[in-house]
């Protein structure tokens, strides 16, 4: 996803030039200028962006967090948190059927930028809208690649790029906000940052004569903390909550809350109950040989 997504907007728009069969000398001069700069400002934040690569575990844990706090209405005082980067692109595992989705998402001020690409076996589909948020409000922006589509003739419509991007950038940007503060608790998430290619393939381009971008890598994964988390979480989906008000000692679940400053805090997983822990041993198999 990373090398496809430098590679894609190294060669924007003409990538699309050429996959879209489109002759230069048919489009305006300003609908030209807008594509030049839009892939300019793209490649100018991608190279200053951080990139995290969530693991699959860490992405369960914040995806259901993230849904949480949107049901709680805290997405409002998104824009307070303090992102740890001004720009952060969030990759997650690839799904084994589907589209595989990448956020890209930037910090200004109070403002909060979010954009979702896509990709399959056949490559790499840019964003079509950007998704301004600051507070309660949310501005839908149109990309220059939208305004390409709609001067070429192709029947897409705004109604069926929201459909398409609103849900998964709201997502990326709930994890993106979740995770910033999960960094600050320890035992939450661990962080480890690695390469972004291996040195093996920075020789191979060497010598094809190309320089791969000096970029690294966060994967994040769970934490102690957020290993009781999961337990906690999957404990109460089993249980459903109908247990005995003397239940035994366990795990609940961590919580995101708002603060009396008006910004978002964390409340830790804890143990509730009656006697003495009993850590049980849990073993997942799988159905495939």
């Amino acid at each position: 996803m990373l090398a496809n997504l430098l590679d894609f907007y190294e060669r924007y728009p003409d990538v699309l030039y050429y996959l879209k069969g489109i002759d230069r000398a048919s489009l305006s001069p300003d609908l030209m200028e807008s594509l030049d700069l839009h892939g300019k400002r793209q490649r100018e934040i991608l190279d200053v962006a951080q990139f995290y690569q969530i693991e699959e575990r860490a992405e369960m844990m914040l995806h259901d967090l993230s849904a949480q706090m949107q049901e709680d209405g805290l997405d409002s005082m998104f824009s307070n948190v303090r992102l740890p980067f001004p720009a952060m692109l969030l990759t997650v595992p690839e799904p084994k059927v589907g589209e595989w989705p990448a956020a890209l998402i930037t910090q200004d001020d109070d403002v909060l930028y979010s954009q979702i690409f896509l990709a399959n076996g056949h490559g790499l589909f840019p964003n079509l809208l950007i998704f301004k948020s600051q507070g309660s409000s949310v501005d839908i922006l149109h990309s220059p690649t939208f305004a390409l589509s709609q001067a070429i003739g192709e029947n897409v419509t705004e109604e069926a790029a929201i459909s398409q991007e609103r849900s998964l950038c709201f997502g990326f940007l709930a994890m993106a906000v979740g995770m910033s503060i999960l960094f600050e608790n320890k035992a939450m998430l661990e962080r480890e940052e690695v390469p972004a290619y291996p040195r093996a393939e920075r020789r191979r381009a060497q010598k094809a004569g190309r320089t791969l971008p000096s970029k690294s890598i966060i994967k994040v994964r769970l934490g102690e903390l957020g290993r009781r988390q999961v337990e906690a979480t999957r404990d109460k989906r089993q249980s459903n909550e109908e247990v005995t008000p003397r239940r035994r000692a366990h795990w609940v679940q961590g919580h995101f809350m708002r603060n009396r400053s008006g910004g978002i805090s964390w409340r830790n997983p804890h143990i509730r109950g009656v006697g003495q822990l009993l850590e049980q041993e849990r073993h997942v198999s799988s159905n495939e040989d």
